[in-house]
């Protein structure tokens, strides 16, 4: 019988414990919430009318590391209409981008296209929200090149969208 017990405690031990890798984030006086992996860094932030914050993502060469991010921005939107005068405010701003070029969305909450940043160019990633009063756009920026790094990335960005609420 102890043998039993003693086989089964890891198992228990890892079905009670909290998600492992993954950190809670607020925005909007803490009525926005979503989860970014564990080794992201939050890079930069700001607050007023339209909310930011930046992680950066960490890569597998230099240039990766310093390029890679993912940026949550959020502004109050009361209504449908304020929500599509914001993301069509911040898909306006892609197209502006330096050697812009239109990817292929999968839905129409998305944003997919490419632009260079300096020399390097770079695929972006957006998707939209409409959540607790608040217009939120998801952009994840990466460069191209290294597809361990970009399936991980990418798996990374799904996992951050999934948690935002919609």
């Amino acid at each position: 019988m102890l043998r039993k017990l003693l086989r089964a405690l890891p198992l228990a031990f890892v079905l009670a414990a909290p998600a492992a890798g993954a950190t809670d984030v607020a925005m909007a006086d803490g009525v926005v919430h979503f989860t970014v992996p564990e080794n992201w860094s939050l890079i930069m932030q700001s607050s007023g009318e339209t909310e930011t914050q930046v992680f950066q993502v960490p890569g597998s060469s230099h240039a990766d590391a310093t390029l890679s991010r993912v940026t949550i921005t959020l502004k109050k939107a009361p209504d449908l209409r304020s929500f599509q005068t914001f993301s069509g405010e911040m898909r306006s701003r892609a197209t502006n981008l330096k050697d812009y070029a239109a990817g292929t969305p999968k839905a129409p909450t998305e944003n997919v296209y490419s632009a260079k940043e300096g020399t390097t160019r770079l695929d972006y990633y957006e998707r939209y929200f409409f959540a607790n009063g608040y217009a939120i756009q998801l952009r994840c920026v990466r460069p191209d090149g290294d597809a361990k790094f970009s399936a991980t990335f990418d798996k990374g960005c799904a996992d951050v969208a999934s948690s935002i609420p919609q």
